[in-house]
Order: structure tokens, then C-alpha cells, then sequence
């Protein structure tokens, strides 16, 4: 899982369902060259990052391929509005031809809703093997049997950190594998001061609540955590949901994080925490970007990548690896061959431009050497390089969530009962026997439907 955005629900959904009918699956239709006479048939793109870094480039860079296929891009802000938009657009009319899609619970609704153009024929037709792509997770990239989409990014789970503030307080850098315990100690030696001078060992960004405990979960369970083995049932009431979270009031009450609501009200940003040094050491994979801005961040350190603490010294994987950046074909497409002309192309190179703003490539067709240079370029000076290759752009154990089940119900759930014990108005017990009851019903009810 790649950055975790609040979980859009569409607010018309009932209008939506209501026409899921009208919305069904678009045979694959004959290639036409030009949509009218000698005009090219020009694609509309819609995706989530700004123009400026790197859609301008990609549409450009393609258009120049063939002048009978041409490609233009739309953004739509990937927050409740913004997706709500996207929905309603797709479910409306052709106006969109290609879409990226950022979370996997979003991807689930619209493949449920009709939105989406089964892939399997045109990737038949383009001798595109999936396997290629993604090795063994092609697999679980199938939804009932069919291919919906094709993800465009690979998401580390990283901490970056300082190495300047290391180097001061004397502690040794973060070991590839290091346990729960190691991270605290150096995050407790990393920590100092108080009020407008104090500097955290550690920071989280103000995603969902709960989220600032969980991901060091997600590392150890993979993204299924909160789903029995047979899927046929909740499981927030365990161990090690309740290790993870009292691990994470203990750092607060520490000083060595700043709390959700702090994080929140603050609005204090992950790039900025760590960059003007008020962080020793801060989640966000696409920081990166902002550590090679030296114009808005100036600074003279280098910055490191560390994996996920290992809660348990035991655990036998650590999942900090995940796909995003989800390319699909709208449904109502008139020319869905040509849209995938251009997806395989923004898959295997268009990557090119939209990389170098901490987007690492999916593919597997994208050697090591080459996303270094696309990542990095001539400043591969502000950064460990060491590390850069061997966490950041390697990351560990691929997890890609499978069970959707109930998948926007629980995300509000654990919003909503995590964010009381963050405030101190709930206990950890009852935050998690409500979090699990109430998960459980949704469940319940999602299977009977």
C-alpha cells in the first residue's frame, strides 16, 4: 500500500447502483485509427498528480509517437470529492478513457460498479504477459478470474531519516532488519527539547486514525490483518492489534511522536518535519521529492532509508512492499484499443517522466540502474545511496490486499474508535471490542448480500 488516503464513499451511491445496469461491460471494438476523416482519436486521461510533474511530460512524449493517437490529461484530487467526481463521470458518459485509481478499496467499487474495461483481450492482443509486469503477484492482481487494471507504482513503506542527527547523537543507523525495540531506543536518543524547540525522534502525517499504529502492524500481518484466515470474519480483536496501538500511546505519552491530533490540528507535514529538522526521522515514501527541492527545503544532511521495525524479532516477513497507481479503461471508452496502446506504454516507459517525483515504477521491466538515475538523477548526493538501493527501491515482502470485504466500513470504523483512544476518551480494551463488533456486523452483512 503505497500513501493511505481517506477512503472516498461516493455520495451517490445509491444512484450509481441504481444504474450499474446501464454501465456493463463494453465489447472490444474494432481499432479505429481517427475518430473522424484524418482527425486522431484523442484519449482523455484522468489521474490524481499535478500536471507539472510528470503528466505534462507523458502526454507530450506520447503524442509525438503517432499523430492518429493522442492523449490529454485531467486531474482530479484524490479526496472525497474528487473521486466522487471521477465516479460520476465514468458511470455518465465516454468523456473518460483512461483512469488512475490510487487505493485498492476505491478499485474494488468501481470494478463492482461496471466502471471498468476487462483488460483480458487486450492484453492478449498486445502479447502482454502480466506475469512480465509483476512476477507472481500478477496473480492476485485478478478480480473474479479477470484483469481490471494495471498498477503503475511500486510503494515502499520507508522511514527517512536524518543522518546528520544520527551522527550527533551517537547512534548507529537503522540495520535492515532492525526490531521494534532498536527503532525506540534510537528514537528516544533522537528526541530533545520542548515547545517551539522541540524535535521528535519519530513522526507520523495525519492520515485515518489508527493509521500511525497500524502500518508498523501491516508490516508484520500484511495488509488482510483485519480478516480472519477463511475471510468469512472480523479480526481487530487480537494481540497484535492491541500491541501496535499501545506501542504508539507510549511514544506519544514519551514525547518521542507528536499525537494524531497534534499531527492533525498542526497540520504538520512529514517533508517539512524532517527537512527543517524538527524530525530525526519521519514515514512518507514520496518525500523524496521533497528532498531533492532545495529551492523550498535547503539543507546541507543527507537522508537515509530505514524498513519498518519489525514489531515481533520473530516474524518471518516484513511487508513493506505494495502496488498503486491502479491504470484502468473506462467501461464507456469508445476506443478502447488505442487506450491501451497507451497504457502499455506509460506501463513500460512512461514511467520515465513521472518518476523522478518518487514514483518508482511498477514494472518489472525497469532494471535497478535505470530507476536510480529516473529517482535520484545528479542528486543522489542528498541521499545514502546505499540504502536508497537496497530499502527504498527494493523494499522486502510484497502484501497486495485480496479481502475487500466490508473494506470501506471498517477503514470508518477504525477511524472513528481509534480516533477516541488517540484523544484519551476511550481505553484501548474498548476501543478494540467496539472496533471488532462493529467491523463484524458489517462483515456479516457484506457476505449475505
Amino acid at each position: 500500500m503505497r500513501r493511505k488516503n481517506k477512503m472516498a464513499v461516493v455520495t451517490v451511491t445509491a444512484l450509481v447502483m441504481g444504474l450499474v445496469a446501464g454501465c456493463g461491460k463494453a465489447d472490444v471494438q474494432e481499432s479505429s485509427q481517427t475518430s473522424a476523416g484524418n482527425e486522431p482519436v484523442v484519449l482523455q486521461w484522468w489521474g490524481t498528480f499535478q500536471e507539472q510533474q510528470g503528466p505534462d511530460q507523458v502526454c507530450e512524449a506520447f503524442n509525438k509517437l503517432d499523430p492518429n493517437i493522442q492523449v490529454q490529461y485531467t486531474r482530479y484530487v484524490n479526496d472525497d470529492a474528487g473521486n466522487t467526481k471521477l465516479d460520476v463521470t465514468l458511470m455518465a458518459d465516454s468523456s473518460v478513457d483512461v483512469f488512475l485509481t490510487m487505493n485498492d478499496v476505491l478499485m474494488k467499487k468501481r470494478i463492482d460498479s461496471g466502471f471498468t474495461f476487462p483488460l483480458d483481450d487486450l492484453l492478449s492482443e498486445q502479447s502482454m504477459d502480466m506475469q512480465t509486469y509483476y512476477g507472481d503477484t500478477a496473480k492476485q492482481l485478478m478480480v473474479d478470474g479477470h484483469y481490471h487494471y494495471m498498477p503503475a507504482k511500486r510503494i515502499t513503506s520507508t522511514i527517512l531519516y536524518n543522518q546528520r542527527m544520527f551522527d550527533e547523537a551517537g547512534v548507529a543507523y537503522p540495520e535492515p532488519n532492525w526490531t521494534y525495540e532498536e527503532f525506540l531506543d534510537a528514537a528516544q536518543k533522537l528526541t530533545r527539547g520542548e515547545g517551539q524547540e522541540k524535535v521528535y525522534g519519530y513522526m507520523f502525517p495525519g492520515y485515518d486514525a489508527g493509521q500511525p499504529a497500524l502500518r508498523m502492524l501491516e508490516a508484520e500481518l500484511g495488509l488482510n490483518w483485519m480478516y480472519t484466515e477463511d475471510g468469512q470474519h472480523a479480526n481487530i480483536d487480537r494481540p497484535e492489534v492491541r500491541d501496535a496501538l499501545e506501542k504508539y500511546l507510549d511514544r506519544v505519552e514519551k514525547g518521542i511522536e507528536p499525537s494524531y491530533v497534534d499531527v492533525t490540528t498542526q497540520k504538520m507535514e512529514p517533508a517539512n518535519m524532517l527537512l527543517t529538522e524538527k524530525a530525526a526521522m519521519i514515514f512518507g515514501d514520496w518525500c523524496v521529492r521533497n528532498v531533492k527541492d532545495l529551492k523550498t527545503y535547503p539543507h546541507d544532511f543527507k537522508v537515509g532509508f530505514a524498513t519498518m521495525p519489525r514489531l515481533n524479532p520473530d516474524q518471518k516477513e516484513n511487508y513493506t512492499t505494495s502496488l498503486t497507481d491502479c491504470m484502468s479503461i473506462s467501461a464507456k471508452s469508445e476506443h478502447p484499443k488505442e487506450a491501451m496502446k497507451f497504457v502499455k506504454w506509460y506501463i513500460e516507459e512512461g514511467m520515465d517522466y513521472v518518476a523522478p517525483f518518487a514514483r518508482i515504477p511498477a514494472s518489472a521491466t525497469y532494471d535497478e540502474e535505470k530507476m536510480v538515475d529516473l529517482l535520484f538523477g545528479d542528486q543522489m548526493d542528498l541521499f545514502d545511496e546505499e540504502s536508497a538501493k537496497s530499502v527504498y527501491l527494493k523494499g522486502t515482502d510484497f502484501s497486495i490486499r485480496t479481502n475487500l470485504t466490508a473494506a470501506t466500513e471498517i477503514n470508518t470504523i477504525l477511524t472513528e474508535e481509534f480516533s477516541k483512544a488517540f484523544a484519551g476518551v476511550q481505553s484501548v480494551d474498548e476501543t478494540i471490542a467496539k472496533a471488532q463488533e462493529r467491523a463484524e456486523e458489517k462483515v456479516a452483512e457484506a457476505l449475505k448480500q
